[in-house]
């Protein structure tokens, strides 16, 4: 066919080329024999294979050993030496030596009182004492004096006794009357009347004495009250510490009972944070074990670490936890301030057995990856715990399929899957030292 061609178009245009409008008709048709003449010779372009992508990441290689899980707590400085400071006395304040936030030091006088209505409360307590010191003197002078008019008693009795003997005699022979023997009778009796009213007198002085002692007794602690009080007058500090409030100022009049300041104990300084309620029975076992908690208090100072000293006996009141009361030592005590909210780190028992990661490792609630031949591979972990350092946080984990050594990624990939194809990528800091970073690893 293709040999016929040139003849063919030789035939045609020799016939056509007079014709002004085959022209345009030729060129179309040569240049479409040429285009595919060239279609045809053109060689076939090779084909490029596609290549799989692959995903940078970071990892994290895990380090075995006891590692120690944290608690987050947020803890409440507080004191359990706040002391609410009351007037004993009736009196007028005269003077007030101190101000809200002092420190003061035991004994320090702290208001002074109008002690005028105190000073003749005394003066009376100790007239009443001085009243019956008398009375007793009395009474034992009083009663020495009996045992002496006892005996005097007894011999006029003895005497009228004989009289009237005398007087009966002769009154038998008729030679004293009768008026006179009732006289004799009658100076008898009443010389026993007055033995027995004696005799009485002595046998009661006992009583009178001990009651008049009694007397003594309880006005002398009236009067000693009254001394009290009267040195209450001037209100001292039961012990070192700093005033919270003022609460009376100088021409006020105070009752009993009425607070005059508010002070707290410096060396008697405690946090107070909610424990979670789960690890309750695990804080308890470890106490009874004699295990010391320790936590690290962040304050506008520094890191302090506080020793968890008892745990509350009931529920916080917010219904979640108990209470965990913890000691600072005095020089840490100095550089908080009452009513305070901390953060705190609380350290729990080690756990065998468990790897460190960095949370940004966790996928889902328990998933974490492990690099591979360039591969991931999802793996399921136990949470065991948190772990919290220099701003970061980390997971205790603990599975079989997880081995010291073990490359974790650390970066979020939006489609993780096993078998995705990754790149690592680390940052100049090595994993073992970010490792040995977090608090609690115990290689």
């Amino acid at each position: 066919m293709y040999k016929y061609t040139p003849q063919l178009f030789r035939s045609f245009w020799q016939q056509e080329r007079s014709k002004s409008r085959a022209l345009p008709f030729v060129i179309i048709l040569v240049t479409a024999v040429l285009v595919v003449m060239l279609k045809l010779v053109q060689p076939e372009p090779p084909v490029k294979a596609k290549e799989e992508k692959s995903w940078t990441v970071q990892t994290h290689r895990l380090i075995g050993g006891a590692k120690s899980p944290q608690l987050e707590l947020y803890g409440s400085v507080e004191s359990p030496y706040t002391a609410t400071i009351t007037s004993i006395i009736d009196a007028d304040v005269i003077s007030l030596e101190v101000n809200e936030g002092q420190r003061v030091n035991s004994g320090q006088q702290l208001v002074l009182l109008d002690d005028t209505d105190a000073r003749l409360s005394l003066d009376d307590k100790q007239s009443s004492v001085a009243e019956l010191e008398a009375l007793i003197t009395s009474e034992k002078n009083r009663y020495e004096n009996d045992l002496a008019a006892l005996k005097l008693e007894k011999s006029l009795l003895a005497l009228a006794e004989k009289k009237l003997a005398r007087e009966e005699k002769t009154s038998k022979s008729n030679l004293t009357s009768q008026a006179s023997f009732d006289t004799q009778k009658e100076a008898l009796n009443k010389q026993k009347l007055a033995l027995n009213s004696r005799q009485l007198s002595i046998t009661d002085h006992p009583a009178r004495l001990a009651q008049l002692e009694a007397r003594l007794s309880r006005s002398r602690a009236l009067a000693e009250q009254a001394q009290i009080d009267l040195a209450r007058a001037t209100v001292t500090a039961p012990f070192d510490g700093i005033i919270l409030k003022t609460l009376v100022s100088p021409g006020e009049r105070v009752r009993p009972g009425e607070a005059l300041l508010d002070m707290y104990a410096t060396d008697r300084i405690e946090l107070r944070a909610q424990l979670p309620q789960k690890f309750i029975g695990l804080i308890k076992d470890s106490i009874t074990q004699q295990h010391n908690f320790q936590a690290t208090v962040k304050t506008g100072n520094g890191i302090q670490v506080v020793t968890l000293d008892r745990i509350s006996g009931s529920i916080a009141d917010r219904g979640n936890g108990v209470d965990g009361l913890f000691k600072l030592d005095s020089d840490a005590a100095d550089l908080l301030t009452i009513g305070d909210t901390l953060e705190m780190t609380l350290g729990l028992p080690a756990i065998d057995d468990v790897f460190s990661v960095p949370v940004s490792s966790i996928y889902g609630t328990n998933r974490l990856y492990r690099v591979e031949n360039e591969r991931l591979v999802a793996v399921n972990a136990e949470i065991m715990g948190r772990q919290y350092s220099a701003g970061r946080q980390f997971v205790l984990v603990r599975s079989d399929s997880l081995k010291p050594g073990d490359e974790i990624i650390t970066t979020q990939l939006p489609l993780a899957v096993s078998g995705l194809k990754v790149e690592v990528r680390n940052q100049t800091t090595s994993n073992t030292e970010i490792s040995q970073q977090v608090p609690g690893n115990h290689p």
